[in-house]
């Protein structure tokens, strides 16, 4: 039986600091609150060797299982204990990889020794495990991954399952640098590879970052029982469905775990648990060279997070990694999901309920309803309080001052956001297509792709409930609307008050802007230190025909417009259409984000977003240059007037007709 593990999520989820901070303080709530477990912990098939071990030796081996989201079916992957290494889960690389791997194309992972040389390979690639060295070598992550989909580059940014209306360019060649690969010292996170028998076995955290983390698919935790995905089901355990659906059985054998009822990590755990975490950084953080870091251990030393990142208390590190991720990382892309820790998680389940219950009682069904409600009646709130106040505006002083919370970077992304939830107008809807005389505007607020769908846009074509979970729907929707019009002369993207999203929906509405559909993404990949330049064809008729027929460049002109919130895809949309001159950017410069944004789940439980090692941006006269700070607006507004224009179709039309050329 195969079992899909999980694809990376890449840009999938909008990133906006104002609903990290929600969740934030939701998932903080869970943890104050009191009560015991009701689940049963799901028994595990135990066998034990009757041998007296020496330090570092395999003691006894258990079978886990790792359930993918549903309890109905499920992988498993042997357990060791480790004479001294309590708690400790060891697995061996070849399970591991097998799992890891199980959903992926052929050919499949083929295993072998050359002396005290683990050799795992792949499409003609090879990861060795050198058990003498403790060395970990990767030739080429990209090419042992394989392709996407037939004729796409190995490992392309848009991912197998989000090829809907796109496929790789027949037109133009896809092109990467020969890579460097990479390599990993053991010795540098102070636990070593086992050779047993013919298995190497490899503490489950260590090798998750090592060969989980660089094909984003980081997403498995372990309860002292089992394994669970939680990245892909984070809402599920501890955010909106998590903690408003009672009772979740997922979520409840989560929290019955034999670590729930331990009240703090053995120290070899803590030290796992750590080292797992400087591994995944020292791999996968987009962001290290700017900050200039080497090595993760020597930057928490240096920044005084050691220590508390090192605590068996499981409440210690949740202060220290929300300080990490708002003021040293200081990105819209990273932050932690402050979730509670597996251990000492015994009412978390009781907690839930009562959070259930407390939503039900002020008229909700869930907390993703009441966030949805609490978003427009703060914005109404900050727009009162500027009628009242007007010289006192509601977004004025917003951490203008120095924080000891949050670096200048997530300040100013916080503050653009809240300006532009003061500007958005009630109940002005997050997806929508409004034409006035000649201009049609198409705003949206994150760039989605559903990947739920049960038919495809071939056999059932975009409809209205589409445009709400697919960017790619809604602009296809819009040009159907445009076409019929006939006035229009100008279309307008409004991404103003978007931060982010899925990378194919990117390429999809860039397939709208192209004269023929086809689109060129290019990013650095930090991991393989290669630089990678991609092309798409998106079939924007759906006809069926990737061809010239594509495409409406040329036929309108198009504007994007921008804001500081405006972030990662957000970013990358009008950085794409200014490099090939696609459409013309309005507005006020964008936020930034040049990363992709990379999803992991450490030892505890705990699940978190970093700045990812796929950089957009391009070569410039032979250096790599970030798309991060590269876009400046072509008709650049005041304050003053993008108060008077956001938000209104009929003042954006205004405003092109009086400053376009």
């Amino acid at each position: 039986m195969t079992m899909k593990i999980m694809d990376g999520i890449k840009l999938r989820r909008k990133c906006r600091p104002v609903l990290i901070a929600f969740l934030a303080v939701a998932c903080l709530l869970t943890s104050t609150m009191t009560g015991r477990t009701r689940a049963e912990t799901a028994p595990a098939e135990t066998v034990t060797e009757a041998v007296t071990p020496a330090e570092g030796m395999p003691v006894s081996a258990k079978t886990a299982r790792v359930f993918n989201g549903t309890l109905d079916s499920a992988l498993t992957m042997t357990v060791w204990d480790v004479a001294g290494q309590e708690d400790v889960p060891y697995v061996p690389l070849d399970e591991y990889l097998t799992v890891l791997h199980s959903d992926a194309f052929m050919p499949s992972l083929t295993f072998s020794w050359e002396g005290n040389v683990y050799v795992i390979s792949r499409n003609g690639v090879s990861i060795r495990a050198d058990l003498d060295e403790q060395t970990i070598r990767c030739e080429d992550w990209r090419s042992f991954q394989g392709p996407s989909a037939a004729g796409a580059l190995p490992a392309g940014i848009v991912e197998k399952e989000e090829f809907i209306a796109i496929r790789p360019s027949e037109k133009h060649e896809s092109t990467q640098t020969r890579p460097a690969g990479y390599e990993i010292h053991m010795a540098d996170y102070g636990f070593e590879m086992i050779r047993h028998e013919d298995d190497v076995l490899m503490p489950f955290a260590l090798a998750q970052s090592a060969f989980g983390s660089p094909f984003q698919r980081g997403v498995l935790a372990y309860n002292g029982d089992n394994f669970f995905n939680l990245g892909g089901y984070a809402d599920i355990i501890y955010g909106n469905e998590g903690m408003s659906s009672a009772p979740n059985p997922y979520a409840n054998l989560w929290f019955s775990g034999s670590f729930s009822r331990k009240a703090e990590m053995s120290e070899a755990y803590a030290k796992y648990n750590y080292a797992g975490i400087c591994l995944m950084l020292d791999l996968t953080f987009g962001h290290k060279a700017e900050k200039g870091i080497t090595s993760f251990d020597a930057f928490f030393e240096e920044n005084g997070l050691k220590e508390a990142l090192l605590s068996a208390d499981p409440l210690d590190d949740a202060e220290t990694l929300n300080r990490m991720y708002s003021m040293l990382f200081d990105s819209g892309h990273d932050g932690a999901l402050l979730a509670p820790s597996v251990f000492s998680s015994e009412g978390m389940i009781e907690r839930q309920e009562a959070i259930h219950q407390l939503i039900q009682l002020i008229g909700y069904d869930t907390v993703a309803d009441l966030m949805s409600d609490a978003e427009p009646l703060l914005a109404l709130l900050m727009k009162l309080e500027n009628r009242l106040f007007p010289d006192n505006k509601a977004t004025d002083g917003v951490m203008d001052s120095e924080s000891e919370t949050m670096g200048p970077r997530s300040q100013a992304l916080m503050k653009e956001a809240l300006r532009m939830m003061v500007l958005k107008p009630f109940l002005h809807g997050d997806n929508k297509v409004e034409i006035v005389g000649d201009t049609a505007v198409i705003y949206f607020e994150s760039f989605m792709e559903d990947l739920t769908r049960s038919n495809s846009f071939y056999t059932k074509l975009p409809t209205r409930e589409d445009l709400e979970k697919s960017t790619f729907a809604l602009v296809y929707y819009a040009f159907e609307k445009i076409k019929s019009n006939g006035e229009v002369k100008n279309v307008v993207f409004d991404v103003s008050n978007n931060g982010g999203g899925a990378a194919a929906a990117l390429v999809a509405v860039l397939g709208f802007l192209s004269e023929d559909g086809e689109v060129n993404i290019t990013y650095r990949d930090l991991l393989n230190q290669s630089d990678v330049s991609e092309y798409y064809h998106v079939d924007t008729n759906l006809d069926g025909v990737f061809d010239d027929q594509d495409g409406y460049g040329g036929q309108y002109n198009f504007y994007i417009i921008t804001s500081g919130s405006s972030y990662s895809c957000a970013n990358a949309l009008p950085y794409f259409a200014q490099k090939d001159h696609l459409a013309k950017v309005m507005g006020q410069k964008p936020g930034g984000g040049d990363c992709v944004v990379g999803y992991y789940v450490d030892a505890a439980g705990r699940v978190g977003a970093i700045s990812g090692f796929l950089k957009l941006g391009t070569i410039t006269d032979g250096a790599f240059v970030s798309n991060e700070d590269a876009v400046d607006p072509d008709l650049p507004m005041t304050d003053e007037e993008v108060s008077e224009v956001f938000f209104h179709p009929d003042k954006i039309a205004e405003y092109i007709a009086n400053h376009a050329e």
